[in-house]
Protein backbone atom coordinates (compact mmCIF):
# COMPACT_ATOMS: atom_id res chain seq x y z
CA UNK A 1 0.00 0.00 0.00
CA UNK A 2 1.18 3.49 -0.87
CA UNK A 3 0.48 6.19 1.71
CA UNK A 4 -0.18 9.90 1.24
CA UNK A 5 -1.16 12.79 3.50
CA UNK A 6 -2.29 16.40 3.42
CA UNK A 7 -0.63 18.71 5.96
CA UNK A 8 -2.15 21.96 7.14
CA UNK A 9 -3.10 23.99 10.21
CA UNK A 10 -6.03 23.79 10.65
CA UNK A 11 -6.86 20.83 8.43
CA UNK A 12 -10.22 19.45 9.59
CA UNK A 13 -12.04 21.10 6.67
CA UNK A 14 -10.00 19.34 3.97
CA UNK A 15 -11.86 17.18 1.46
CA UNK A 16 -8.64 15.78 0.01
CA UNK A 17 -8.79 12.40 1.83
CA UNK A 18 -12.39 11.75 0.71
CA UNK A 19 -11.57 12.86 -2.81
CA UNK A 20 -8.43 10.76 -3.26
CA UNK A 21 -9.92 7.72 -1.54
CA UNK A 22 -12.85 7.77 -3.99
CA UNK A 23 -10.43 7.81 -6.91
CA UNK A 24 -8.27 5.04 -5.40
CA UNK A 25 -11.30 2.78 -5.16
CA UNK A 26 -12.53 3.58 -8.66
CA UNK A 27 -9.20 2.84 -10.38
CA UNK A 28 -8.25 -0.07 -8.11
CA UNK A 29 -5.23 1.64 -6.57
CA UNK A 30 -3.91 0.29 -3.26
CA UNK A 31 -3.48 3.54 -1.38
CA UNK A 32 -4.29 5.39 1.82
CA UNK A 33 -4.66 9.17 2.18
CA UNK A 34 -4.87 10.90 5.58
CA UNK A 35 -4.93 14.47 6.86
CA UNK A 36 -2.53 15.71 9.51
CA UNK A 37 -2.79 18.89 11.56
CA UNK A 38 0.77 20.22 11.56
CA UNK A 39 1.64 23.62 13.10
CA UNK A 40 4.10 25.58 10.94
CA UNK A 41 6.93 25.33 13.48
CA UNK A 42 6.87 21.51 13.20
CA UNK A 43 6.53 21.23 9.40
CA UNK A 44 10.15 20.16 8.77
CA UNK A 45 9.94 17.45 11.42
CA UNK A 46 6.60 16.23 10.06
CA UNK A 47 7.91 15.96 6.49
CA UNK A 48 11.00 14.09 7.64
CA UNK A 49 8.81 11.73 9.67
CA UNK A 50 6.64 10.97 6.64
CA UNK A 51 9.74 10.21 4.60
CA UNK A 52 11.09 7.91 7.34
CA UNK A 53 7.74 6.12 7.57
CA UNK A 54 7.75 5.34 3.86
CA UNK A 55 5.05 7.70 2.62
CA UNK A 56 5.02 8.20 -1.14
CA UNK A 57 3.86 11.81 -1.13
CA UNK A 58 2.10 14.67 0.59
CA UNK A 59 0.02 17.71 -0.19
CA UNK A 60 0.55 20.99 1.65
CA UNK A 61 -2.07 23.61 2.34
CA UNK A 62 -2.31 26.79 4.44
CA UNK A 63 0.05 27.88 5.97
CA UNK A 64 2.79 25.60 4.61
CA UNK A 65 3.15 26.22 0.88
CA UNK A 66 5.85 28.89 1.02
CA UNK A 67 7.43 27.64 4.24
CA UNK A 68 8.21 24.31 2.57
CA UNK A 69 10.24 25.74 -0.32
CA UNK A 70 13.65 25.84 1.47
CA UNK A 71 13.00 22.38 2.96
CA UNK A 72 12.94 20.70 -0.45
CA UNK A 73 15.94 18.97 -2.00
CA UNK A 74 14.63 19.68 -5.50
CA UNK A 75 11.98 22.00 -6.94
CA UNK A 76 10.14 21.60 -10.23
CA UNK A 77 10.09 24.64 -12.55
CA UNK A 78 6.45 25.24 -11.55
CA UNK A 79 7.31 25.37 -7.85
CA UNK A 80 10.27 27.65 -8.54
CA UNK A 81 8.16 30.04 -10.61
CA UNK A 82 5.39 30.25 -8.02
CA UNK A 83 7.67 30.25 -4.99
CA UNK A 84 5.41 27.74 -3.27
CA UNK A 85 5.02 23.97 -2.86
CA UNK A 86 1.71 22.15 -2.56
CA UNK A 87 2.92 18.67 -3.55
CA UNK A 88 5.87 16.71 -2.13
CA UNK A 89 7.28 13.47 -3.52
CA UNK A 90 9.48 11.34 -1.26
CA UNK A 91 11.92 9.40 -3.42
CA UNK A 92 15.44 8.02 -2.96
CA UNK A 93 15.89 9.85 0.32
CA UNK A 94 15.02 13.21 -1.26
CA UNK A 95 12.05 15.54 -1.10
CA UNK A 96 10.86 16.85 -4.45
CA UNK A 97 8.67 19.95 -4.33
CA UNK A 98 6.04 20.66 -6.99
CA UNK A 99 3.05 23.00 -7.36
CA UNK A 100 -0.18 21.96 -9.07
CA UNK A 101 -2.33 24.96 -8.05
CA UNK A 102 -1.75 27.00 -11.21
CA UNK A 103 -2.14 24.15 -13.71
CA UNK A 104 -5.12 22.91 -11.70
CA UNK A 105 -6.80 26.30 -12.03
CA UNK A 106 -6.20 26.43 -15.79
CA UNK A 107 -7.58 22.92 -16.27
CA UNK A 108 -10.65 23.75 -14.18
CA UNK A 109 -11.32 27.03 -16.02
CA UNK A 110 -11.08 25.21 -19.33
CA UNK A 111 -13.35 22.35 -18.24
CA UNK A 112 -15.99 24.42 -16.46
CA UNK A 113 -15.96 27.68 -18.42
CA UNK A 114 -14.28 26.79 -21.74
CA UNK A 115 -11.71 29.50 -21.00
CA UNK A 116 -8.50 29.51 -23.00
CA UNK A 117 -5.97 32.14 -21.82
CA UNK A 118 -4.08 32.93 -25.03
CA UNK A 119 -4.53 36.60 -25.93
CA UNK A 120 -7.33 37.11 -23.41
CA UNK A 121 -7.79 39.63 -20.59
CA UNK A 122 -7.95 38.44 -16.98
CA UNK A 123 -8.36 39.90 -13.51
CA UNK A 124 -7.49 38.38 -10.14
CA UNK A 125 -9.17 39.40 -6.89
CA UNK A 126 -6.93 38.57 -3.95
CA UNK A 127 -3.16 38.32 -4.38
CA UNK A 128 -2.31 36.05 -1.45
CA UNK A 129 -0.92 32.53 -1.87
CA UNK A 130 -3.53 31.10 -4.23
CA UNK A 131 -4.13 34.38 -6.06
CA UNK A 132 -0.43 34.88 -6.62
CA UNK A 133 -0.07 31.37 -8.06
CA UNK A 134 -3.06 31.83 -10.36
CA UNK A 135 -1.98 35.30 -11.53
CA UNK A 136 1.54 34.11 -12.40
CA UNK A 137 0.16 31.01 -14.12
CA UNK A 138 -2.27 33.05 -16.23
CA UNK A 139 0.54 35.42 -17.23
CA UNK A 140 2.78 32.59 -18.40
CA UNK A 141 -0.15 30.83 -20.10
CA UNK A 142 -0.61 33.71 -22.53
CA UNK A 143 -3.09 36.25 -21.20
CA UNK A 144 -2.53 39.67 -22.74
CA UNK A 145 -3.45 41.84 -19.76
CA UNK A 146 -3.87 41.06 -16.08
CA UNK A 147 -5.60 43.32 -13.55
CA UNK A 148 -4.88 42.74 -9.86
CA UNK A 149 -7.08 43.70 -6.90
CA UNK A 150 -6.04 43.31 -3.28
CA UNK A 151 -6.71 45.07 0.01
CA UNK A 152 -2.92 45.17 0.41
CA UNK A 153 -2.10 47.51 -2.46
CA UNK A 154 1.66 47.17 -1.95
CA UNK A 155 1.42 43.41 -2.33
CA UNK A 156 -0.59 43.76 -5.53
CA UNK A 157 1.85 46.32 -6.93
CA UNK A 158 4.82 44.07 -6.19
CA UNK A 159 3.13 41.15 -7.94
CA UNK A 160 2.25 43.33 -10.94
CA UNK A 161 5.89 44.37 -11.31
CA UNK A 162 7.09 40.78 -11.01
CA UNK A 163 4.65 39.55 -13.66
CA UNK A 164 5.40 42.40 -16.07
CA UNK A 165 9.14 41.80 -15.73
CA UNK A 166 9.07 38.01 -16.10
CA UNK A 167 6.27 37.34 -18.62
CA UNK A 168 4.82 38.82 -21.81
CA UNK A 169 1.65 39.86 -19.96
CA UNK A 170 0.98 43.46 -18.96
CA UNK A 171 -0.04 43.45 -15.30
CA UNK A 172 -1.35 46.37 -13.25
CA UNK A 173 -3.27 47.10 -10.08
CA UNK A 174 -6.89 48.01 -10.83
CA UNK A 175 -10.07 48.93 -8.98
CA UNK A 176 -13.41 47.15 -9.08
CA UNK A 177 -14.57 49.67 -11.68
CA UNK A 178 -12.31 47.97 -14.24
CA UNK A 179 -13.34 44.36 -13.61
CA UNK A 180 -15.70 44.64 -16.60
CA UNK A 181 -12.67 44.80 -18.93
CA UNK A 182 -11.68 41.21 -18.12
CA UNK A 183 -12.77 38.12 -20.04
CA UNK A 184 -12.09 36.01 -16.94
CA UNK A 185 -12.24 37.08 -13.31
CA UNK A 186 -10.50 34.78 -10.83
CA UNK A 187 -11.89 35.28 -7.31
CA UNK A 188 -9.08 34.24 -4.97
CA UNK A 189 -9.87 36.20 -1.81
CA UNK A 190 -11.44 34.58 1.32
CA UNK A 191 -14.82 36.05 0.33
CA UNK A 192 -17.50 33.39 0.66
CA UNK A 193 -15.89 31.58 3.57
CA UNK A 194 -17.71 31.59 6.90
CA UNK A 195 -15.52 34.36 8.32
CA UNK A 196 -15.88 36.52 5.17
CA UNK A 197 -19.49 36.14 3.99
CA UNK A 198 -19.61 39.27 1.82
CA UNK A 199 -19.13 39.01 -1.98
CA UNK A 200 -15.78 40.14 -3.38
CA UNK A 201 -17.55 42.11 -6.13
CA UNK A 202 -21.11 43.25 -6.86
CA UNK A 203 -23.39 42.78 -9.86
CA UNK A 204 -22.54 46.27 -11.17
CA UNK A 205 -18.85 45.32 -11.39
CA UNK A 206 -19.54 42.64 -14.01
CA UNK A 207 -20.89 42.52 -17.56
CA UNK A 208 -22.66 39.90 -19.60
CA UNK A 209 -20.36 37.49 -21.41
CA UNK A 210 -17.63 37.35 -18.77
CA UNK A 211 -16.48 34.27 -16.89
CA UNK A 212 -15.99 34.09 -13.12
CA UNK A 213 -13.99 31.32 -11.51
CA UNK A 214 -14.35 31.56 -7.73
CA UNK A 215 -11.82 29.25 -6.10
CA UNK A 216 -13.81 29.15 -2.85
CA UNK A 217 -15.53 25.84 -2.11
CA UNK A 218 -18.88 26.76 -0.52
CA UNK A 219 -20.31 24.38 2.12
CA UNK A 220 -23.91 23.29 1.69
CA UNK A 221 -24.57 25.05 -1.62
CA UNK A 222 -22.71 25.30 -4.95
CA UNK A 223 -23.01 29.09 -5.27
CA UNK A 224 -20.66 31.53 -3.51
CA UNK A 225 -21.75 35.11 -2.69
CA UNK A 226 -19.59 36.48 -5.52
CA UNK A 227 -21.05 33.96 -7.96
CA UNK A 228 -24.56 35.02 -6.95
CA UNK A 229 -23.77 38.67 -7.73
CA UNK A 230 -22.02 37.89 -11.03
CA UNK A 231 -24.83 35.62 -12.20
CA UNK A 232 -27.26 38.54 -12.01
CA UNK A 233 -25.13 40.27 -14.67
CA UNK A 234 -25.17 37.31 -17.04
CA UNK A 235 -21.72 35.97 -16.10
CA UNK A 236 -20.88 32.27 -16.44
CA UNK A 237 -19.62 31.05 -13.07
CA UNK A 238 -17.89 28.08 -11.44
CA UNK A 239 -16.81 27.37 -7.88
CA UNK A 240 -13.59 25.88 -6.55
CA UNK A 241 -14.54 22.20 -6.56
CA UNK A 242 -13.09 21.45 -9.99
CA UNK A 243 -9.82 23.25 -9.19
CA UNK A 244 -9.46 21.12 -6.05
CA UNK A 245 -10.03 18.01 -8.14
CA UNK A 246 -7.65 19.02 -10.93
CA UNK A 247 -4.78 20.00 -8.63
CA UNK A 248 -5.32 16.75 -6.70
CA UNK A 249 -5.29 14.66 -9.87
CA UNK A 250 -2.09 16.38 -11.00
CA UNK A 251 -0.51 15.68 -7.61
CA UNK A 252 -1.45 12.00 -7.95
CA UNK A 253 0.13 11.87 -11.40
CA UNK A 254 3.32 13.49 -10.04
CA UNK A 255 3.54 10.90 -7.26
CA UNK A 256 2.64 7.79 -9.23
CA UNK A 257 2.58 8.47 -12.97
CA UNK A 258 -1.06 7.30 -13.00
CA UNK A 259 -4.31 9.04 -13.96
CA UNK A 260 -6.82 9.69 -11.19
CA UNK A 261 -10.56 9.34 -11.76
CA UNK A 262 -11.59 13.00 -11.77
CA UNK A 263 -15.31 12.35 -11.92
CA UNK A 264 -15.19 10.10 -8.85
CA UNK A 265 -13.24 12.83 -7.09
CA UNK A 266 -15.82 15.47 -8.04
CA UNK A 267 -18.72 13.36 -6.81
CA UNK A 268 -16.98 12.68 -3.50
CA UNK A 269 -16.35 16.38 -2.86
CA UNK A 270 -19.85 17.45 -3.88
CA UNK A 271 -21.44 14.79 -1.68
CA UNK A 272 -19.25 15.89 1.20
CA UNK A 273 -20.18 19.52 0.70
CA UNK A 274 -23.88 18.71 0.61
CA UNK A 275 -23.57 17.37 4.14
CA UNK A 276 -21.92 20.54 5.48
CA UNK A 277 -24.33 23.38 6.08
Amino acid sequence: MQRFAVLGHPIGHSFSPVMHTASFRKIGFDGEYVRLDVPPETLADALNALADEGFTGANLTIPHKQLAVPMMDRLTPEAERLGAVNTVLFRDGKMWGHNTDGPGFLAAAKTMLDFHPEGRRAAVIGCGGAGRAIAITLAHAGVRTLGLIDLDTARAEALAREISETSPAQAEVIGHDRLREADLVAQCSPSGLAVFPEPAARMADFREGQCLYDIVIPPGAPVTPTMAEASKAGVRCANGVRMLVEQGALSFAFWTGLEADREAMCRAVEEGLAGHE
